[in-house]
């Protein structure tokens, strides 16, 4: 067929489906409401994914960047890892920068970003998010500046000779009100003083998704933003411990691959390992210092702490949202098959008078292409707010998270692939069933086709499957909810309401060595004489904070075969820890203000720790020696503690020692997470607690103020956000195949008003009426319930993992869905039962 021809005949379909939607306004409310909620769910979901998977990094030729570090972590590593490396020392960094001659360019950035009190321009102090980026960083990645400059390496050569800042776009135009004299503002920030030298280009973030900092500064101010500590140098003759801080990101040369760059940079590594740690190192500690190396990953997504976890989560909705859409699907397809039976006469006619069958299909498809087009432009539409409504529900675990879903072409061409597919999917059977008439009944006045009791049993046929694929999502929600209920109940071995944990850095304020142990336990005795505060002490690691410590370990009586025999998590914590926090101790004594740096060096043990390597013997009095490099910390056992979940709320309690807080192998600790066992809402009690703090010295930093609480409820999000939106899709697929049972058993009692009648004429009574259609509509929710079960058994594999105390298939929520869905079910088919009983037989016997 010619395309001038193809093309009339085509605008000739869209007229006609166009008058025949506005012919019947409810039906097409109804499945354009419905597509658009399916395909709306599917696009916002699948926006958010984009933004956190598949968008590039707004940067030049983002195809040739390549990551040295692991794209999924974060924050800051101390001590010696083995295998892979997840992020770099700035030694490291800079060795394989001015020896890597497979990449085009090497930057670094600072892999953890907070927050500080900064003051512009002499202001009030106000918080700002700056990150620490090498100088090579905005060249390095082809990022242009939208007014000023940005810094370089010919800045500076030592450090502190670059006090410059760049701040992003958005901080720009949101704080300084995209005012140009913004160039040469002073940004103070703890010891260093920045001056602002540029803006970055609009919608550059930097190289971190989820993160969006407000001003970047030369790594060469490391010493100076961050008062104490020098993370530019190390000198592992001294310590062997290394900070690991940083991503690392490079660019290919030209021609190159990743593979080729892959080998060099083994070979680099491998140098910088080997000449780095001091060849005294005993055999053992040097093997494991020189297990480590680095793999290169495609970075033109960035880095993304958590993008694993995030994404399986999002996978997981997206493929709930598909469900829905499926349900949808199904119900637009019942609509149309209805529709099918009262065109059945214009059907005959068509055919009769010579258009061809295959005519006729596309003449179909063409209506259920547009009408999946309107359902898919509304839902484009519903998905511009979803997204960001689900962004913010993500943010309930980082209240600095940042990701932006965008509708960008990717977003777009999903969308109207899924559209056009749908489109095709629930039309393309009730076309091909439409066509299929008997010409001579379709074109007796009155009389009735044949093929529309076929219709009515594959509508029925597709109601089943929408009852099978409800059941799926209503108890996969129920296990979600399930999930959700046993975290919340999970017993952290100690009272989590009226604790208030605050943290603060005092090598940042100036304190070392000797000061630090004062400072910590001067700020306690204050803490704890403050009203309302009922007890307080201090850790190095906090409750769920998100920091975590671990060293090997020899035990006295015990011979370790297995590597994770060697090791064990510990924490350093103050006098009293045990007894504020309230974790019962089951043999021994707790810490106490003897236990100084002075005193015989002792620990408290927990009883996963006393079970693995006591086997019940009485591990008090014996002995435990902290090991790392060459430095031993033998300790005395005088406690067991009853084992507390300070970390995580899956899996078992790991092995874990309490170290006094001045007993440390390095001393006290820079920083301190204090403890605070209030008598009444802890929240309350913040303001009091800092300003106790900062009596005492105005530059301490102080943060991370929160109950813990809130703290283990930040641990719960994203089973939460699950939880949440899978019940909303479950309640989505109730009623819609609540109403595809509705429309299914309305067309029935409609074809069936002759048989009610002659039904009640002879007798039946209202009440046998209702019970046949029911009867009907049991059978239906019964073979679907079956199919469900069996979906929902096959599902929960795929899940299990995110799943929570519960078996292989849960029988609370599986039985609560069944009996949800039973309910709405017979509720949706008593509607037309009710209506079939109320027929008038002498009009039911006079209807065709």
């Amino acid at each position: 067929m010619p395309i001038a021809a193809w093309t009339e005949d085509l605008l000739k379909d869209l007229r006609y489906a166009i008058r025949q939607f506005t012919r019947n306004p409810v039906f097409t409310a109804v499945a354009v409401a419905s597509l658009a909620i399916g395909i709306g769910a599917n696009t916002a979901i699948f926006s958010v994914l984009n933004a956190a998977m598949l968008k590039s990094l707004p940067v030049r030729d983002p195809q040739g960047l390549v990551m040295l570090t692991d794209p999924n972590q974060s924050g800051v590593n101390s001590g010696m890892n083995s295998g892979e490396r997840g992020m770099l020392t700035y030694a490291e960094f800079t060795q394989l920068r001015d020896h890597a001659t497979s990449l085009d360019g090497l930057c670094a950035a600072q892999a953890q970003m907070g927050r500080s009190q900064v003051r512009i321009a002499g202001g009030q102090q106000e918080d700002a998010q700056g990150r620490l980026v090498t100088e090579e960083y905005f060249s390095v990645l082809g990022v242009d500046p939208a007014i000023g400059r940005f810094f370089n390496r010919s800045d500076a050569e030592s450090p502190g000779e670059d006090p410059y800042a760049v701040i992003s776009y958005e901080y720009w135009q949101k704080r300084f009100g995209g005012n140009v004299s913004v160039l040469g503002t002073p940004i103070k920030m703890l010891g260093a003083t920045l001056t602002v030298i540029g803006v970055a280009a609009p919608g550059f973030t930097g190289e971190s998704v989820g993160d969006k900092p407000d001003f970047w500064m030369p790594m060469m101010m490391q010493p100076l933003v961050m008062p104490g500590r020098d993370w530019l140098h190390e000198d592992l003759s001294k310590n062997i411990e290394k900070v690991m801080w940083l991503h690392a990101f490079g660019r290919l040369k030209p021609g190159l691959t990743q593979a080729r760059a892959q080998t060099e940079i083994d070979v680099l590594f491998r140098g910088i390992i080997e000449n780095g740690y001091p060849s005294t190192l005993d055999p053992e500690t040097r093997k494991q210092a020189l297990d480590q190396r680095i793999k290169l990953h495609d970075a033109r997504t960035g880095a993304f702490g958590g993008r694993d976890d995030f994404t399986k989560q999002l996978k997981i909705l997206l493929g709930v949202s598909m469900v829905v859409l499926l349900i949808a699907c199904i119900n637009v397809a019942n609509l149309l098959l209805a529709r099918a039976t009262a065109r059945t006469k214009e059907v005959g006619v068509r055919l009769s008078i010579g258009a061809s069958r295959l005519r006729l299909v596309r003449q179909f498809l063409t209506e259920s292409v547009l009408l999946s087009l309107l359902g898919g432009a509304a839902g484009l539409l519903l998905a511009w707010g979803a997204s960001r409504a689900l962004v913010l529900l993500l943010t309930e675990r980082r209240a600095d998270f940042a990701l932006s879903p965008t509708l960008d072409w990717r977003v777009l061409g999903f969308t109207v692939g899924v559209t056009l597919l749908t489109g095709i999917l629930f039309g393309l059977v009730p076309a091909l069933r439409s066509t299929r008439v008997n010409l001579n009944d379709s074109l007796r006045d009155g009389g009735r086709s044949t093929a529309s009791g076929g219709r009515l049993n594959l509508a029925k046929g597709l109601v089943i499957v929408q009852v099978a694929l409800s059941l799926l999502l209503v108890a996969g929600a129920g296990l979600f909810l399930r999930t959700l209920w046993n975290l919340q109940s999970v017993s952290l071995g100690y009272p989590k309401e009226h604790l208030l944990l605050v943290s603060a850095d005092g090598v940042s304020a100036g304190y070392k060595d000797a000061r630090l142990s004062s400072l910590w336990r001067d700020l306690t005795e204050r803490l704890r004489a403050l009203p309302g505060v009922q007890g307080a002490t201090y850790s190095i690691n906090g409750l769920f904070s998100g920091s975590e410590s671990a060293d090997e370990i020899d035990v006295e009586g015990f011979n370790a075969t297995k590597r994770e025999e060697k090791f064990a998590r510990f924490d350093m914590v103050g006098p009293q820890y045990f007894s504020t926090v309230g974790i019962p101790l089951l043999l021994g004594r707790d810490i106490g203000q003897q236990d100084n740096a002075t005193s015989p060096h002792i620990c408290v043990i927990n009883e996963s720790l006393a079970k693995t390597f006591f086997n019940g013997r009485n591990p008090l009095g014996r002995h435990i020696t902290e090991k790392f490099g060459a430095k031993k910390n033998v300790m005395e056992v005088v406690g067991v503690a009853k084992n507390a979940r300070d970390h995580r709320l899956r899996g078992d309690v790991p092995p874990r020692f309490y170290i006094p807080a001045d007993q440390g192998m390095d001393g006290p600790n820079e920083w301190a997470i204090f403890e605070i066992r209030t008598a009444g809402d802890p929240e309350q009690m913040i303001a009091s607690v800092r300003k106790t703090i900062l009596s005492v010295n105005g530059d301490l930093p102080v943060e991370g103020a929160r109950p813990v609480v809130m703290s283990v409820d930040r641990t719960n999000a994203q089973p939460r956000m699950v939880a949440r939106l899978c019940s909303i899709f479950g309640i989505i697929a109730l009623l819609l195949a609540a109403t595809g049972l509705y429309g299914v058993l309305s067309y029935g009692v409609a074809r069936r008003t002759n048989e009610i009648g002659i039904r009640m004429a002879l007798g039946a009574g209202k009440g046998r009426v209702i019970q046949m259609i029911l009867r009907e509509t049991g059978i239906m929710i019964a073979f679907g319930v079956v199919a469900g079960v069996i979906f929902t058994a096959i599902g929960v594999q795929l899940i299990k993992t995110t799943l929570f105390g519960l078996g292989v298939l849960d029988p609370v929520a599986v039985l609560s869905a069944v009996g949800i869905l039973t309910v709405v079910a017979l509720a949706a088919g008593y509607i037309p039962a009710s209506r079939a009983a109320r027929v008038n037989p002498t009009q039911a016997l006079r209807h065709e």
